[in-house]
């Protein structure tokens, strides 16, 4: 890629591209609860089977990760996210007409999982591939814009269910979710580039023919004396077990061939860096903590504080005020203090467990729950500018798919086997009071896995000295 083509230019409509994709698809998912709160109960769906269709998304979504690498070789990501995008939209439409969990799982699951995981993909690799000095920057905006969602769309979600129900209401967030494509036509690909590899490869093969058919046939001659030679040499001193080996060291050239495609294309040498596999299991444990928290804000503050749907929504909504504010105003205080993008996602899972430790002790009060939802609305957005950063500033740009998958691979595996306890803890004890404890101590896991995987013992990340420029 020609250094002038980054952070500029059309690098800023990637940007506009991503936050429209985001705008558009990620309703559903912000305003889980709340969308589907009424038919969950209607259904007699319990906390363990809200917590099995909420982590079953992010599994089947996380679960292609690890073919994103090859299909991101193989395909343009504004091709990808065209079909992620009609993935998504045919997902949403049929979970307006799904009355019972199987045909949840089927719609809401599994359709529009296979949809987000085949697009957030392409869009995070969109953004990093355009940028490089001014990542963060991006990031950032990327990020805010996309906060702008949730502050209206819970209002928003309140008057369709009032009008429309629960199918009214998908059918319209269908529709919204279609205007991905028009973020999907901004990511254009860098054809230049293409181009230019292409003349190269061109360039290489005829310098390759010119130079090789000057003594082709010696070579030829030679290797095929050399061949009859060994076998001649083979033969005398194994006559009858021969063709048996030779057969049998084809079979394990193939299979040996084999497992190196497999871990060449998913880059998987990366699993033998310690410090890799201990921010990938951090950030994974804390996102299945912190998206089930902010997927049943609907289901917790009904039942703590026996707030009905208007007030909830109101409650979301000032809890994405606050989520925007973080994402303006937090990385511009974190590069005067010059803190580290780990550091500061340290800090917003402390500000998570501090709100909901607030909120399961003082939760029946108005005035609190509207403090608590300033403290985890500015603890969200502090976590969503930064956790995209990190593993993007560890590896280098050319191992950042391979890398990023392996991710969501660990989070899906995670979300399937840690999310339904959470559901199951509720389950057991009547109240949302254990389940924010169980969640708050996962979070925190995620500070404890960090310090044993010694992330804050050396200053240079190991896999990533190609990009000395980057923030650590």
């Amino acid at each position: 890629m020609a250094s002038n083509m980054t952070d500029r230019g059309w690098a800023w409509m990637i940007v506009v591209g991503v936050t429209v994709i985001n705008l558009a698809v990620l309703p559903v998912q912000q305003c889980f609860g709340l969308i589907f709160a009424e038919r969950f109960a209607s259904l007699g769906i319990t906390a363990t089977q809200t917590s099995l269709i909420l982590h079953l998304n992010g599994t089947i979504t996380c679960s292609l990760g690890l073919i994103s690498g090859p299909m991101m070789k193989r395909f343009a990501f504004r091709q990808v996210a065209y079909f992620g995008s009609l993935t998504v939209v045919l997902g949403i439409c049929a979970a307006a007409f799904a009355v019972s969990l199987p045909t949840l799982i089927i719609t809401y699951c599994i359709v529009i999982g296979i949809g987000q995981g085949i697009l957030f993909p392409a869009t995070t690799l969109a953004l990093n591939t355009y940028f490089r000095k001014k990542r963060n920057v991006a990031m950032g905006f990327s990020v805010t814009l996309t906060g702008l969602g949730p502050i209206l769309m819970p209002l928003l979600i309140d008057v369709l269910l009032e009008n429309f129900a629960t199918i009214g209401t998908l059918l319209t967030l269908a529709g919204i979710a279609a205007h991905s494509f028009i973020g999907a036509s901004l990511l254009r690909p860098f054809e230049k580039k293409k181009e230019q590899s292409a003349l190269i490869d061109k360039t290489t093969d005829i310098s390759k023919e010119e130079n090789s058919s000057v003594d082709e046939a010696n070579v030829e001659n030679n290797a095929v004396q050399l061949l009859l030679n060994e076998r001649n040499v083979e033969e005398e001193r194994q006559p009858n077990c021969r063709p048996e080996n030779s057969e049998r060291e084809v079979k394990k050239d193939k299979q040996t061939s084999f497992l190196k495609r497999i871990v060449t294309n998913m880059d998987l040498d990366l699993l033998r860096d310690n410090r890799y596999i201990a921010i990938v299991l951090g950030m994974s444990v804390s996102l299945v903590a912190e998206t089930n928290f902010n997927a049943t804000i609907p289901f917790i503050l009904a039942e703590l504080a026996n707030l009905d749907r208007t007030s909830i929504a109101t409650i979301m909504s000032i809890q994405a005020a606050a989520d925007i504010t973080g994402r303006l105003c937090v990385p511009l205080l974190a590069q005067k203090a010059g803190w580290t993008c780990r550091n500061l996602y340290v800090l917003s899972l402390l500000g998570s467990t501090f709100g909901r430790t607030i909120l399961s002790t003082w939760g029946d009060t108005y005035v609190i729950v509207i403090g608590v939802a300033l403290i985890i609305g500015l603890a969200k957005g502090t976590k969503a500018v930064f956790q995209a950063l990190i593993i993007p500033n560890y590896v280098p740009l050319e191992r950042l798919p391979a890398a990023s998958g392996i991710q969501m691979v660990c989070n899906g595996i995670l979300s399937i086997s840690l999310g339904p306890i959470i559901g199951l803890v509720h389950d057991s004890t009547n109240s949302y009071v254990g389940a924010l404890y169980f969640t708050s101590f996962l979070s925190l896991s995620c500070v404890f896995l960090w310090l044993i995987g010694g992330l804050w013992i050396f200053n240079r990340n190991k896999l990533n000295e190609q990009n000395p420029s980057e923030e650590q």
